[in-house]
């Protein structure tokens, strides 16, 4: 975030009364919200904390946390506590790796820092005494030279700056609005294995998909399944090796927000198969090949967890029908059909 918040936050560290018996809530400051800013602020709801989010730092208990965010969510993560009417950087994270690992790394120290046997301003309380001791003026001992507060990190040249003592600012008046909702992706590529079954039998298959997000519910796709292990048909008068090769055309809804660690993906689909036997025949039979093209109709169901930030594992299933069936002729007799088909997959989607 900029010199200005910063400035501001260490002029800015103002003590608020708080009871023994209630910890103060986490204060998250972000000047522009994005995507950092709302995962973080969900991350720590989630550890049991009260977050309260703010346009720039206001009034904070002593103990309390303020947690300052980045404009575009691209430098570092500050975290300061409030204690002794100034506010000290305690510990910052670096602008590096995934966003997801970035506010994992940040939402453990703050849960670190809160715990009671860390917590910033925390001290443990005496035993109180059971006899009267009338009141008297004492004067503050002070510090050795070893615990004086080093200066705190420039902000400008030859510049440096102090966290000024209670009622150096005022909070500001207006409320934080409500964070708004991470952007979802424009384009998603995928790649799985899926074991498919049709009437000829079991398969071993490469899909491959591409889709595209016009708008963050509705979009359109493409997959391709391309066999690598087909079923092998015996029969009296020899064997057939049969294979079938998908592309198809997809409407891919998202029923459940895709910015979400958890998704899912209906894709209702047309397609063009391509099918083909290779037939070894036993004396007095001759070898013969043939192959022809079919439609398809078919759905798909995908289930995602997300692992990173733009990384999902996926879980499909596929369901459908060749629309007119192929048969497949042992000498003008029909042994199988290819219609019904089926798969199930496992893989990764890769968002941008």
């Amino acid at each position: 975030m900029g010199g200005a918040l910063v400035a501001s936050l260490a002029f800015g560290a103002l003590v608020a009364p708080c009871s023994a018996d209630e910890r103060s809530p986490v204060t998250l400051v972000a000047g522009a919200r994005g995507a950092l800013a709302h995962r973080l602020s969900q991350e720590l709801e989630a550890a049991g904390l009260r977050v309260q989010v703010e346009a720039s730092p206001t009034a904070v208990a002593p103990g309390g946390l303020l947690i300052v965010v980045p404009e575009g969510d691209e430098g570092a993560i500050e975290i300061w506590s409030a204690s002794g009417g100034r506010a000290d950087l305690v510990a910052s994270v670096a602008p590096d790796g995934p966003l997801d690992t970035r506010v994992l790394r940040a939402a453990e120290l703050v849960r670190a820092l809160r715990s009671p046997a860390r917590a910033p301003g925390d001290a443990p309380q005496a035993a109180v005494a059971p006899a009267v001791v009338a009141p008297a003026a004492v004067a503050p001992a002070p510090l050795p030279p070893a615990l004086v507060a080093p200066p705190a990190v420039a902000v400008g040249p030859g510049e440096a700056w102090r966290s000024l003592p209670l009622g150096a600012w005022a909070p500001p008046a207006p409320p934080f609005p409500v964070p708004a909702a991470p952007r979802a992706a424009l384009v998603d590529v995928g790649v799985a294995m899926a074991v498919g079954w049709q009437t000829p039998g079991v398969s071993l298959a490469l899909d491959a998909s591409l889709r595209i997000w016009p708008s963050a519910r509705v979009g359109i796709g493409l997959l391709a399944d391309l066999p690598i292990v087909s079923p092998t048909i015996q029969a009296p008068e020899g064997e057939v090796g049969f294979r079938s090769t998908l592309l198809g055309a997809e409407l891919v809804l998202a029923p459940v927000a895709r910015t979400g660690r958890l998704g899912l993906v209906l894709s209702p689909g047309l397609g063009l198969a391509h099918v083909s036997a290779s037939g070894e025949a036993r004396p007095p039979y001759v070898d013969s090949d043939e192959s022809t093209f079919t439609a398809l109709v078919y759905g798909r169901a995908e289930v995602r967890l997300r692992l990173i930030d733009s990384l999902f594992l996926t879980a499909g299933a596929l369901g459908g029908a060749a629309i007119p069936p192929v048969d497949i002729r042992f000498v003008g007799r029909v042994t199988s059909t290819f219609s019904p088909l089926a798969s199930f997959s496992l893989g990764v989607v890769v968002q941008r």
